[in-house]
Parts: structure tokens; C-alpha cells; sequence
């Protein structure tokens, strides 16, 4: 009999829900979209510089690439918040007293149904989680540690000096036998490697290699990184939707991956794509996050305790074990993992809140046997792809990248490479610093292929003391004695 034996799971960039798929659901009281009651949610401008009209209504935008970056740093989230969720454009305009207008604008946009035709066409055929929230009020790199950890371990930055050591989901999944890969986009490097202990990443294009082979081949658990666009010249494969970059890029990708898995039927049938973003990007949304169980103890250096989420993210879970339609249940990117840990039942080892019991998952919500569902995405659906002029500055996202290669570079255990990789000159421009961030990350994979690192050890089961045991059985030996008198 089939059954959901493939779990994948493709996370982008910094974009909300009611910018990418708020047009295409009714509002309802704590989620739904802005289908229809658009324009009653705003944000006024009360930065320093205020741009007239000082009010900012939800309007649609056709809008491919979005400059500058908006902030999406723990306390910019937490400025936009306010209201709740009217300082979006003041955060935004007081970041950038010289944007106009229309740059401010922007922040309040939103995607008209059809606009995105593969996202768009997609959360019409699937499951749509219309309360799906960033596991916390911050960038991408902390979001994206709670997605494959549980907890960012008290940290809201995206900086390589955050010591994240925790067990991973991998180690679980590994220590169980249940096999699991991690792709990252062609070209680029990969975020996953700031946790101490990942073992292995794989370029994107193992990833198209594996869906067209047999189905019992496949990964139990895949989780797809996107092209980060760390090259600046290389901006024409970004394809995160991250703001600077063509937002149908990653329409793009997300009609690689749907169409690869959907053409290989076999693994289609026993397979799930849950398409999410890591954090909303500095975009407007109108829905006030809830609070949250804490992962652990922690709190960040302004006394944050991760006792809230941050804003909500599209999230669409496509597969013939789940019916088309909305779920209004809140998650957050902890409900994956125990999501997973429940269904191949795992000791949770990623934090109190992938264990507590208010933590929902979409597992009652699976079918006894898999429906029919769309078919392939038509090629028609993909417009002229646009590459980003060279001279866009680079993300913040971006430039953390490059740091982390150059982090990586410092552990290569080859003296002669690491030595080559670390030389940085103080004349380099900013091309320079992204291609030896590339090169830094190959070099670290091959030193890692030659030198692999052992994982973290897995606590050990508790067994019963050897003196209690035969003190157990001593004592049924007694019983019994003490019967046949």
C-alpha cells in the first residue's frame, strides 16, 4: 500500500504573506489574505522625512525587483510591529530618509491573483497554511538555524560569531537510518553551513538527478537551499526572491522543483513539498503574531526571550496525502520538525517548543490514501527573466554569506590551502571579496570530503542500573517462593 515516505522542503527569502498570496484569500479574523479589504490597511509615515502623501494603503505591485533592502533585523521587526503592524513604512523610510514615495510605498504591496503564476497556481491546487509565522522576529539566518535545530540558541543576527552547536534534525534523522540530503544553489554556498555539525551539502543539480531516478532512491527528507546570488556578477542565478533580485527567478525554481518531482509519478505518489519562506523580509502584513513556547532558556542581548513568533510567510504543502483547500491552524517552522520527529518517531532532541504540546503540526490533516491532483506546470507561465544590473549593492544576506566563507576557509585543515584562502588584500573590491567567498566554500567542501568531521554524539538511552535489575529479579524469585508455600 503507498505511503508519505518523502518529505522535501524548499525555503526562500524574505517575503510575507499578504504581499505574495494575500490576493488570492478572504480576510478572516487572525489570518486569510486581503482579497477585497485591501485598502482597509495602512501604514502612515512618521519618519523624520515623511514623503506626502503621509499615508500608505495596501495596493497591488508589479514590482520584479524591490531597492533598497528593507530591514529585517530584530529590532526593525520589532519597530515594524508596532500598532500592531503599522510601522512597516516608518521603519522602513526612517532606515532610508532618502527613498521616495513610491520606494516607501512598496513596502505596503501586494501581488494580484495570477501575477506569481506558479505560486499562484499552485496554493489555488494544494494545502495554503494561512498562519504560518517565522519561528522568530528576525533575519534569515536565525530563522533558517530553527528550521533545521529548533531553536536558534538565543541568537537574532545573521553573524558568524553565533555559536550554534545544537543538535540538528540531521543528526537525528541519521542516527535513526533515514536518509536525508541537503541542495544548495549551483554556484553559490551554502547558509546551512554555519551549524558545527552538518555533515554534507550537495550542489541543486544532484537534487533533478535524484527525482528522475527510481523513487525507493530518493532522500526520505530533502531540505533545498536557493541561489543566494552571493556573486555580484553572477545575479542572473539568484533565484531566493530575496528583495534586489527578479522575483520570477524563484518562480522559476519553484517550477523546477514542483515539475521534477511531479514528472517521476512513482515518487510524486509517496512524496510532500512544503514550499515556505524563512522571515517576511521588512513587508507588510496585517496579522499580529502570537506568542510562543520558548525553545529554551535563552534570551538575546535586549532581553528577547523567543516567546513570540515572527511574521507570518507563505507556506503551501503539495502532495496527494493532504486535500486541497486552507489550514487556519497556527505553525511555525518548528511544526516541521515535529511534524517529522512524530512521524518516524524520534526522541525530540531540538528544544521545548518541537516538543510541547500546544506546538501544532499538519499530521491530522493527512489523508488515508493519496487523491489526484494537478498535473504538470506549463512553461507558458514563465516570462522573460531579468538579470540584476551589476551595480545593486549587495543584501545584507549576501554579504553575510561571504563572511561565512571566509569563516569556513579559517578551518580547512590543509596549511598551505587554508593559508591561499584566507589571503584577503585591503584593495579588494567587492567582486573580489564574493568570488573568494565561492572558491573559500569549495575549498572547505573539499577539505571536509578528505577530512570528514564526526557528528555530535547523541545522548545515550538510560538503562536501568545493573544492582537494580538483579535486585528486580531477585525479588520475583521470592514472590514466587513464597507462592508455593
Amino acid at each position: 500500500m503507498a505511503s508519505l515516505d518523502h518529505i522535501i522542503v524548499l525555503m526562500l527569502e524574505n517575503n510575507s504573506f499578504d504581499r505574495m498570496l494575500g490576493a488570492l484569500f478572504p480576510e478572516r479574523i487572525g489570518g486569510g489574505g486581503i482579497k477585497g479589504t485591501a485598502a482597509n490597511h495602512w501604514n502612515d509615515d512618521t519618519s523624520p522625512t515623511p514623503k506626502p502623501p503621509i499615508r500608505h494603503v495596501m495596493q497591488p505591485t508589479i514590482a520584479r525587483a524591490v531597492t533598497p533592502d528593507p530591514m529585517h533585523e530584530y529590532p526593525n521587526v520589532a519597530n515594524q510591529q508596532k500598532g500592531p503592524n503599522l510601522g512597516f513604512v516608518t521603519d522602513f523610510a526612517t532606515t532610508y530618509p532618502a527613498t521616495d514615495w513610491m520606494q516607501r510605498q512598496e513596502i505596503m504591496g501586494y501581488y494580484d491573483d495570477g501575477v506569481l503564476p506558479n505560486l499562484h497556481t499552485l496554493a489555488k491546487q494544494y494545502t495554503v497554511c494561512d498562519r504560518w509565522f517565522s519561528s522568530m522576529p528576525g533575519p534569515t539566518w536565525p530563522n533558517r538555524v530553527f528550521v533545521h535545530t529548533g531553536t536558534s540558541l538565543g541568537y537574532t543576527t545573521n553573524s558568524i560569531g553565533n555559536n550554534w552547536d545544537q543538535w540538528t534534525l540531521y543528526d537525528l534523522l541519521g542516527d535513526n537510518g533515514i536518509s536525508w540530503k541537503i541542495y544548495y544553489g549551483d554556484g553559490d554556498v551554502s547558509q546551512t553551513l554555519v551549524l558545527k555539525h552538518v555533515p554534507w551539502v550537495d550542489p541543486m543539480r544532484y537534487f533533478y538527478l535524484a527525482a528522475q531516478g527510481a523513487e525507493t532512491e530518493f532522500p526520505q527528507y530533502c531540505f533545498i537551499e536557493p541561489n543566494y546570488g552571493t556573486f555580484p556578477w553572477d545575479k542572473v542565478s539568484q533565484n531566493d526572491q530575496h528583495p534586489l533580485s527578479d522575483v520570477f527567478r524563484g518562480e522559476q525554481l519553484i517550477w523546477d522543483v514542483y515539475n521534477a518531482l511531479r514528472g517521476n509519478d512513482a515518487l510524486w505518489q509517496r512524496s510532500l513539498l512544503v514550499i515556505t519562506y524563512d522571515e517576511h523580509g521588512g513587508f507588510y502584513d496585517h496579522v499580529d503574531p502570537p506568542a510562543a513556547v520558548r525553545p529554551d532558556n535563552r534570551t538575546d542581548a535586549t532581553g528577547f526571550k523567543f516567546d513570540r513568533l515572527g511574521l507570518r510567510v507563505p507556506t503551501i504543502l503539495l502532495s496527494p496525502w493532504l486535500d486541497q483547500g486552507v489550514i487556519n491552524d497556527t505553525f511555525d517552522h518548528t511544526s516541521l520538525l515535529k511534524f517529522l520527529l512524530d512521524k518516524w518517531n524520534l526522541t525530540n532532541l531540538l528544544g521545548d517548543r518541537v516538543g510541547s504540546a500546544s506546538t501544532n503540526t499538519f499530521a491530522k490533516y493527512l489523508r488515508n490514501t493519496p487523491r489526484q491532483t494537478y498535473n504538470l506546470l506549463p512553461k507558458s507561465n514563465i516570462p522573460t527573466l531579468h538579470a540584476t544590473p551589476e551595480s545593486t549593492e549587495l543584501s545584507d544576506n549576501q554579504r553575510s554569506m561571504i563572511e561565512l566563507g571566509h569563516h569556513l576557509a579559517a578551518q580547512i585543515s590543509e596549511p598551505s590551502v587554508r593559508t591561499a584562502m584566507m589571503t584577503r588584500s585591503a584593495a579588494r573590491t567587492p567582486r573580489d571579496e564574493a568570488q573568494l567567498a565561492v572558491e573559500q566554500f569549495r575549498s572547505f567542501m573539499i577539505d571536509r570530503a578528505k577530512h570528514p568531521t564526526k557528528p555530535k554524539p547523541l545522548p545515550k538511552k538510560k538503562k536501568a542500573p545493573a544492582r537494580k535489575a538483579r535486585k528486580t529479579a531477585k525479588a520475583r524469585k521470592t514472590t514466587k517462593r513464597r507462592a508455593k508455600k
